[in-house]
């Protein structure tokens, strides 16, 4: 029986994300698997790792600006993005800055005086080498779809 890794984790030297690794023997209780790694040695690693049903993992494949970015110094909006995913399904989510994110904020009339958006991402800058950075270390950690909505 294979398992096929969803997310690294803390164990990047010896998990590969989308790797099928043949199983050697599964701990219920304490939600372990043991697994032969990629330099062949046996090792015990959370289950939590894995897609232990069989399902796919979904990946990035490529994605876009939906809106213009404006180099205004005082703009308040945010970005929106839309990505493509390995399973053909679309995604999106909103990028801020922190320049814009604290311009927002510091408006005097804002109500309610904070914010909660689930398929929020705070980017360094909004070029194109950091944001795919940030979406590829979300992508990596098995994050990307829990930061993003389906685009419908």
């Amino acid at each position: 029986m294979n398992f096929v890794c969803r997310t690294a984790g803390v164990y990047s030297d010896s998990l590969t994300r989308g790797k099928a690794y043949q199983v050697i023997d599964i701990n219920n209780d304490n939600e372990m698997v043991r697994i032969k790694c990629e330099n062949g040695r046996l090792r015990w690693f959370p289950l939590s790792l894995f897609n232990v049903n069989g399902e796919d993992i979904i990946d990035l494949i490529s994605w876009k600006f939906d809106d213009e970015v404006s180099k205004d110094p005082n703009e308040t909006n945010w970005i929106e993005i839309s990505m493509k995913m390995s399973d053909g399904s679309e995604r999106w989510c909103i990028l801020y800055t922190p320049e814009r994110l604290r311009n927002l904020l510091q408006q005097p009339n804002l109500y309610p005086t904070g914010l909660h958006i689930k398929h929020m991402i705070v980017v360094k800058s909004y070029d194109v080498e950091d944001i795919q950075s940030v979406l590829d270390y979300l992508n990596q950690k098995d994050e990307l779809i829990g930061a993003t909505l389906p685009l419908e």
